[in-house]
């Protein structure tokens, strides 16, 4: 029994207990009957890795595919069958929640709309795999299984910041924010672009626009380049790089556009700065747009 002491955390419930009761996966054959099910004693946690398939519930009919993820909740009756042209595959998780409402709440996840979309499922394909192949139903292998089963808990309520981005939780941004700032830092040096950051952060390149735009007060790409610019600026004064060498080394292929680049933000060339006697914190600006880098 895994026990999450959620107080103070993403979620309001002081203590909550889980058990992983079943892990397993199915390529449904094209042929295969419609499945009615009550869910009594625990509910059931469904992945849809390829194809797609039909959930209803209360008579609500519901068509999902690759990229989706379906709970079916304990006390409630459902009906689910694969797409005969293009039947799914799964990896569903079976488990005891003593509240699977707040557990799963925080994912997006209502008894009324019991799924949700995540996109490319690849990027829970190693954990899931990893809890599927950890599962044989003995007492040892629960830990594993809790562990794998909280990494992915945690990916869900991630990915589900942006419902709570539209409910304008500041919280949300900031943290949103902070990754996708924490990226670009540590990635400044290679050739990115706008669809790269924001894909590799899971958020759409118009969200991630209204953050920076929100909280830092400009655009992501501005940002991007005042930070190159602001690490040339050390190895500038620290080294005897030379310029060409320095603009490679921050993500700047092309010297000249280098050049209008710096001159832009620092008001002199990089040769100009070089031979300066300025002392001056080339992050402040950072500091002075309250962005903790």
């Amino acid at each position: 029994m895994l026990h999450l002491d959620l107080k103070g955390g993403v979620l309001a419930e002081e203590d909550l207990s889980v058990r992983i009761q079943r892990v397993g996966q199915e390529h449904c054959d094209p042929k295969k009957k419609h499945e009615m099910r009550k869910w009594d004693m625990y509910s059931s946690l469904h992945f849809v890795l390829y194809g797609s398939g039909v959930l209803l519930e209360n008579g609500k009919k519901t068509t999902l595919a690759k990229g989706d993820v379906f709970l079916l909740y304990a006390g409630s009756e459902y009906e689910y069958y694969p797409n005969p042209h293009d039947p799914w595959s799964y990896i569903w998780v079976d488990l005891r929640c003593s509240d699977v409402d707040t557990l799963f709440s925080e994912c997006g996840f209502t008894r009324e709309r019991p799924y949700i979309h995540v996109g490319d499922p690849n990027v829970f394909m190693d954990t899931l795999k990893a809890l599927y192949e950890s599962y044989d139903a003995s007492d040892v292998q629960q830990l594993k299984c809790s562990a794998y089963f909280l990494l992915l808990l945690g990916e869900l309520i991630a990915r589900s910041g942006h419902k709570r981005l539209e409910r304008g939780d500041p919280s949300v941004k900031q943290r949103r924010l902070r990754d996708i700032i924490t990226y670009m830092n540590n990635n400044y040096r290679l050739q990115l672009t706008v669809q790269e950051i924001a894909t590799n952060n899971h958020v759409s390149v118009g969200r991630m626009m209204t953050i920076f735009s929100e909280l830092v007060g400009m655009s992501p790409l501005v940002y991007l380049n005042r930070f190159r610019v602001s690490a040339a600026c050390e190895m500038l004064k620290k080294t005897n790089i030379a310029i060409g060498e320095i603009a490679n080394a921050v993500g700047v292929e092309d010297r000249l556009y280098f050049s209008r680049l710096f001159k832009k933000y620092k008001g002199v060339s990089p040769r100009q700065y070089r031979a300066s006697t300025t002392e001056e914190d080339p992050y402040a600006w950072l500091k002075e747009h309250n962005v903790d880098f």
